[in-house]
């Protein structure tokens, strides 16, 4: 019997199928990773490849060095000077919330910040993540220089070199040149789309805020390399120049505006006033020389960031040093404003220049006795004498009509058309913020606003400056040029130039003469006549010198002005009289006028003793050199 093999299955042919399946499938594998490569390197490599550059490429925004502010003679009143914010870019921070946490914690710990705070300041929605958002400025040079030490532990802080805005003179300047601060929460939107950064300063009043667009030059854009942490390690490429702002070169002379505000300031202490304003103009140009607004505020505490307690100090003041008075402030113009009725009077024929009013003391208009300041009375004025010695029974009578006298009188409506010629009741258009239009009222506006009809006594009230009458100093200092030029209205300039960082000019403002006045040169002359004897005449009627002669005649000045004293509601003294303000204006010299200047003091009393003396210093000081010892200390 033959026996048969065993039954084994074939083991060679085993093995090379398993062989032949793991080749293929090997080259199988090969062939994806081949395939894969070839997707991400040839196909998608280009898209990848700009992800990469996205996340190591970025455009920054350069900002603009703010322009410099001088005054008319090169003197530097606004500049900028070094400073560091801590800045965080949102999108740079960790993406787990207890390592962004931690990174609020320790930047707070440096900064002096609380977590919380910051986190509000860069929360989801409320700022660009892309864009720096500022968390605190200025910083000290040390805390950057912790902050650049410990840059890898801070991921999204960045250090910034942020220039901030110093003034040297800062209490003399404040008011005019305002300050910058953070944009207002309701003009960011604004301001962003018209390429401000959100967490940019802005001029917030004065000239840094009306010539916040000069100022400011032109954003540039770089395209720039960054490391993991975000901080910027190449610039790559300059997309668009950054353009410096304009420097602005003021009307304003530095020297004057010290001793203005020293005068100013001695005057209401003997007054033992709380408030007062004063404006210098150069009458042929309408540039301002000096401007003055007491008391005022040292604009380099906003410069650097104002604690909430300096400012609520500030802000409550009764006496307001953040407000413009100089520009803003309504006041009565008292006796300042006889110089308007009188050209209205002798332009409309009213009177003529020898036409004499009886002056008796006062004069009774239905049933009402209207005063003149002097009770004996002036006799028989002319509008020169009128003027000298400062009558209001002459006023009243050529305002709203004397029927002792048989005048007629202006009537308010022709008297509006020439106060407003002066540019009373409007704004003057001087590039500042904060101007008022003063008042010049009306009998609509009196049953409007009062609910009450008119009478002769409000014309005559207002003939003389009082009543409802209401003017910004700088309207006063504009009347007082327009007068000492012989009759052209010209717009109040703050500003004479913009110049490059070099040097070279940029612009030029040349004087803008808005109106002449309407009255004939003979009557501007019997004007400037009477407003030459307030100062010079010992005697202009029997027993009455100018009304200014005795505070001035030591000061040696061929001057012309007018004395102002200006009733307002308050406590009556022991007599029964009403406080008053003191007010002047004046130029110099009255032959060929180069300086206007006009003065208010709040409740200082008689024009003549407080104010006059004031602009008699400042006129001296300007034309001659004469200058008393200055300090200012509001």
């Amino acid at each position: 019997m033959t026996t048969a093999p065993p039954a084994f299955p074939p083991r060679r042919s085993l093995s090379i199928d398993r062989t032949i399946l793991f080749v293929t499938l090997m080259v199988a594998l090969g062939l994806v990773l081949i395939a894969q490569l070839w997707y991400l390197q040839v196909a998608t490599g280009a898209q990848y490849l700009e992800r990469a550059d996205t996340n190591r490429l970025r455009v920054e925004t350069e900002k603009p060095l703010r322009g410099v502010i001088y005054d008319r003679n090169g003197v530097v009143v606004a500049r900028n000077v070094s400073s560091f914010t801590a800045s965080i870019r949102p999108t740079d921070l960790p993406r787990d919330r207890t390592a962004r946490t931690d990174v609020f914690a320790r930047l707070g710990s440096i900064i002096e910040m609380s977590p919380d705070e910051i986190g509000k300041l860069v929360e989801p929605g409320r700022v660009d993540p892309f864009l720096l958002t500022r968390i605190k400025s200025p910083i000290t040079r040390e805390r950057a220089l912790i902050l650049e030490e410990q840059h890898t532990r801070l991921p999204g802080v960045v250090v910034q070199f942020t220039p901030v805005r110093e003034y040297p003179v800062g209490l003399l300047f404040g008011q005019l040149l305002g300050y910058t601060g953070p944009i207002p929460p309701s003009q960011v939107d604004a301001r962003v789309a018209s390429g401000y950064g959100p967490d940019e300063f802005i001029g917030l009043s004065g000239v840094e805020s009306s010539f916040e667009d000069e100022l400011r030059g032109t954003a540039g854009r770089q395209q720039v390399e960054v490391d993991a942490m975000g901080r910027v390690t190449n610039v790559i490429e300059t997309l668009a120049p950054t353009i410096p702002g304009a420097n602005v070169v003021l009307t304003i002379d530095g020297s004057l505006q010290e001793l203005a505000s020293a005068s100013l300031s001695r005057g209401m202490n003997r007054a033992k006033s709380q408030q007062g304003s004063l404006v210098a103009m150069d009458p042929s140009t309408g540039e301002i020389l000096a401007m003055v607004s007491l008391p005022g505020y040292d604009n380099n505490l906003f410069a650097t960031g104002i604690s909430q307690a300096e400012y609520s100090r500030l802000a409550n003041d009764v006496w307001r040093p953040l407000f413009a008075h100089a520009i803003g402030g309504q006041v009565p113009p008292g006796s300042t404003f006889k110089m308007v009725t009188a050209a209205a009077a002798l332009q409309e024929r009213i009177v003529t220049p020898t036409t004499n009013v009886a002056c008796t003391g006062s004069i009774t208009r239905n049933g009402l006795q209207f005063r003149d300041w002097t009770l004996q009375g002036h006799g028989p004025v002319n509008a020169r004498q009128a003027l000298g010695v400062s009558c209001d029974i002459y006023f009243y009578s050529v305002a709203g009509g004397n029927p002792y006298s048989g005048l007629q009188g202006l009537g308010i409506a022709r008297l509006a058309t020439y106060a407003r010629a002066f540019g009373f009741g409007e704004k003057t258009g001087v590039r500042l913020p904060g101007e008022s239009a003063g008042l010049f009222p009306s009998p609509e506006w009196k049953r409007q606003a009062k609910g009450e009809p008119w009478y002769v006594g409000d014309e005559y009230n207002i003939g003389i400056g009082q009543g409802d009458l209401l003017a910004t100093p700088l309207q006063l200092a504009s009347m007082t040029a327009t007068l000492a030029n012989g009759g052209t209205v010209y717009r109040p300039r703050i500003v004479r130039e913009l110049r490059e960082t070099g040097g070279a000019t940029r612009t030029t403002y040349l004087p803008e003469a808005v109106r002449t006045l309407p009255v004939n040169a003979e009557y501007v002359a019997a004007i400037r006549a009477g407003m030459r004897d307030v100062t010079n005449s010992p005697l202009i009627v029997p027993g009455f010198a100018g009304t200014a002669f005795a505070s001035l005649r030591t000061y040696g000045l061929d001057m012309a002005g007018k004395t102002g004293t200006a009733e307002f509601e308050g406590p009556r003294d022991s007599k029964g009289r009403l406080p008053t303000h003191a007010l002047f204006v004046g130029y110099a010299p009255a032959s060929d006028p180069k300086i206007a200047v006009a003065v208010f003091v709040y409740g200082g009393g008689e024009g003549s003793e407080i104010a006059a003396p004031i602009v008699g210093e400042v006129i001296r000081a300007y034309l001659y050199g004469v200058a008393p010892s200055m300090s200012v200390d509001r």
